[in-house]
């Protein structure tokens, strides 16, 4: 039998504005004869022009009898990492072809591995372990090992368009930013920073620069690719080491979004929040009072959040377009801004980045790109997939406890299931 279809399905458009009651409703009620005239000429009409029904999602793999420790998805392919039978023994790695769902090889490595990353552009799969300082390179495509690292002071900061960006701690005080090849681990640069700062900037999308945040308050751009220092400044306030859950009396955070740095502070009891641009860290705007928290990227608007409400703010002059404390975050997609609630298991919503005003509810939804997985609240382990291609359409379910530990490349999705194997389903495009 088939999976039953919740009642709140994504494909329902909002329900319209309810009419009033006037003139207006009655004129619009045919009388009796035309009415039953209408319903059956479209009944007629329906069962003789109906739309085929939606695609459906297909299973196409099954991987391993148990969960696997790491896994990701390429763009035809499923990589897997299964633990050794203690935590200093070999991983086992493996690719399994898509849509055949066939393994195309397996290696092993000499750490447990706990994280896949791949750089599918250049061919080159990145094992770590989240405890084994060990990390493996290897060919995505025929899982030859290509190099390895045993630095226990050396982390990855991104692997992206065939290059790595290491950091490795050399002392108290200093540390080294390195850009070097993913295949062979030959060094394009390197550049010693401050070992307390921080990676101010997301790197994860094809990064033009490094946004070095010290714990003086001194901030270093550096040209990615090259590692050419572009600017420098002092913002004239020390980040804090960690940021508390609320907002109190005292308060600074220093985050990047796109080209600017922002320092949000409360100092006795005066809230400010100042944009400084990049890399020169000359000052845009300033604005007093206000909210205070994290600055973010929200598409056409600046978010701020504390996790007790959030705020959207104009990025060309600071000022406040709304507020509301029903949220604790948000996150801009290509499909709109979705906010989360303050709930212990969030739900959310889609809004209006201008007004706030709420377009859908979404429920319990977790947003990977362009697919959606919303967790049953009748059936436990019941997971909803939906796409949005345009449109936002029911494509299935599968049966998950973690659909955070999803992953989409489309048309592909692969999740830990409930009875242990990762799954892959193909997903329709239409």
């Amino acid at each position: 039998m088939p999976d039953a279809v919740p009642l709140i399905d994504l494909d329902v458009a909002p329900t319209p504005a309810r009419a009033e009651p006037g003139a207006l409703h009655r004129q619009l009620v045919p009388p009796r004869p035309v009415l039953l005239l209408g319903v059956l000429t479209a009944v007629l009409l329906g069962l003789a022009a109906a739309a085929p029904p939606a695609p459906r999602m297909a299973r196409v793999l099954s991987a391993g009898g148990t969960a696997a420790a790491a896994f990701t998805l390429g763009p035809s392919a499923l990589y897997t990492a299964t633990f050794g039978p203690n935590p200093n023994s070999e991983s086992g790695v493996r690719r399994y072809d898509l849509p055949a769902g066939t393994q195309s090889w397996a290696t092993a490595v000499p750490q447990n591995v706990q994280a896949l990353t791949i750089d599918a552009a250049a061919g080159v799969l990145l094992a770590r372990s989240g405890s084994d300082p060990r990390m493996t390179f290897l060919d995505a495509a025929d899982g030859t090992i290509l190099w390895h690292l045993e630095s226990a002071a050396t982390s990855a900061l991104t692997l992206v368009n065939g290059k790595v960006l290491l950091r490795t701690d050399i002392g108290d005080t200093t540390a080294r930013l390195a850009l070097v090849d993913a295949r062979t681990g030959g060094q394009f640069w390197s550049r010693v920073v401050d070992s307390r700062s921080e990676i101010g900037n997301d790197l994860e999308e094809t990064p033009d620069r490094i946004v070095v945040i010290g714990r003086d308050g001194h901030v270093t751009t550096l040209r990615f690719a090259d590692g050419a220092l572009l600017g420098e400044g002092d913002l004239g306030v020390r980040p804090p080491t960690q940021l508390r859950d609320a907002v109190l009396a005292d308060f600074v955070a220093v985050t990047v979004a796109g080209p600017r740095v922002y320092v949000s502070r409360r100092e006795r009891g005066r809230p400010s929040l100042t944009a400084y641009g990049l890399p020169a860290l000359s000052v845009d705007w300033r604005v007093e009072g206000g909210p205070v928290g994290t600055v973010y990227g929200c598409g056409p608007v600046l978010c701020i959040s504390d996790t007790r409400w959030v705020s959207a703010l104009d990025p060309a002059d600071g000022s406040v377009l709304w507020s509301d404390p029903a949220w604790s975050a948000a996150r801009f997609t290509p499909q709109g801004l979705i906010a989360y609630d303050q709930s212990e298991d969030p739900e959310s919503a889609m809004i209006d980045p201008s007004t706030g005003a709420v377009l859908r509810r979404l429920g319990n939804t977790v947003v990977l790109g362009g697919v959606w997985l919303r967790t049953d609240t009748e059936i436990p382990g019941r997971v909803w997939v939906s796409v949005a291609n345009g449109q936002v359409h029911t494509a299935g379910s599968l049966e998950s406890t973690a659909p955070y530990g999803c992953v989409a490349r489309v048309p592909y999705l692969a999740c830990p299931t409930t009875a242990g194997p990762t799954g892959v389903w193909r997903l329709p495009l239409t």
